[in-house]
């Protein structure tokens, strides 16, 4: 999946009944609320799996698509904007959207691509029946932060002082903290937290690291730290700090090591939850979903790049290996 497709949507079986091509046919609307820059939906790898599915833009359906370009305060009002359009379902991604977007409407249908705990987060009372307007695809956040920790370590046995980098305002994040502070005390490391709003933050926070002495970098598994990637793998490339990336495909542009959900098969599924509430579907009838593909990818051209050397048992649990 292209990082530009992720950062701009910051976006089981189903059986697939023909749609038929007549200019008659009703345009179903779908709206797309995103913290990031709002994709085109020609560019939009949602858009394109609904199009396996028989919706086709300028035929049987339509998108209102809004983007907080970073900004997660213009979320509220850009909730509001696409509420008011009326669509038959609404898509967004992190928890941050989704909590603003049930906060915007009891009643339209809202499947998140990627979310966190959704009983955490008050958006349901339970994973296999939603008991609200919100259903999707959870990225297991807490669990898996305290692996990627755990991961972290053995890659770097001498690490002592670890900075976790996080969203400042995504309503998950004291959670995933305590996680990642109680998997901490186990490995004898020391937990400094680094919150961020802005890719403006990322510098000031990794000068804050280097006057901590921090040895190596946690990454928050929201999304929206896709949108600092970047300046991230950067940072840790010249002051040679090895950093646990939430998302395998940073790994691709040159992160050191990942672990986390392939989010890529996200837009299929959430393509065949759209679909299904287009055809009548209830919320309470579609679960949410846990990752079913959690993968560990090592770039070994960036470890050599900063010193680090991974042993040949991380190595050979790796799913992806660039070399």
């Amino acid at each position: 999946m292209k990082r530009r497709e992720f950062i701009a949507l910051l976006g089981g079986a189903a059986i697939i009944w023909p749609l038929g091509t007549s200019a008659q046919q009703h345009i179903r609307r779908v709206a797309v609320l995103s913290v990031g820059v709002a994709p085109q939906s020609r560019e939009f790898a949602l858009a394109h799996e609904l199009a396996k599915l028989g919706y086709i833009e300028g035929n049987n359906i339509t998108y209102d698509i809004r983007g907080a370009e970073g900004d997660s305060s213009r979320l509220p009002q850009l909730a509001l904007e696409l509420v008011a359009k009326k669509p038959e379902v609404i898509v967004g991604s992190t928890s941050t959207v989704a909590v603003v977007l049930a906060n915007a409407t009891r009643e339209i249908p809202i499947v998140m691509m990627v979310v966190g705990d959704p009983i955490a987060l008050g958006l349901s009372n339970s994973m296999s029946h939603p008991s609200r307007n919100v259903t999707g695809f959870t990225m297991s956040t807490t669990a898996l932060a305290a692996k990627r920790l755990e991961l972290l370590r053995e890659l770097v046995p001498g690490i002592r002082k670890v900075a976790f980098l996080r969203v400042r305002d995504n309503p998950i994040t004291k959670r995933t903290g305590e996680e990642v502070q109680t998997a901490a005390d186990m490995l004898d490391l020391k937990i400094v937290p680094l919150p961020v709003a802005s890719g403006a933050d990322i510098t000031t926070a990794f000068t804050i690291a280097e006057k901590e002495g921090v040895t190596a970098i946690l990454i928050d598994g929201d999304p929206l730290m896709v949108r600092f990637s970047g300046t991230i793998i950067d940072e840790c490339l010249v002051r040679d700090l090895p950093a646990m990336h939430p998302w395998p495909f940073e790994v691709r542009n040159g992160a050191l090591i990942s672990y986390g959900p392939a989010t890529v098969e996200n837009y299929s599924r959430t393509a065949l939850y759209v679909d299904r509430i287009l055809r009548g579907i209830s919320i309470g009838e579609l679960p949410f979903e846990e990752p079913t593909q959690i993968k560990l990818a090592i770039n070994l051209r960036t470890a050599r790049s900063i010193g680090v050397t991974v042993s040949p048992t991380l190595l050979a649990r790796a799913d992806e290996v660039i070399e």
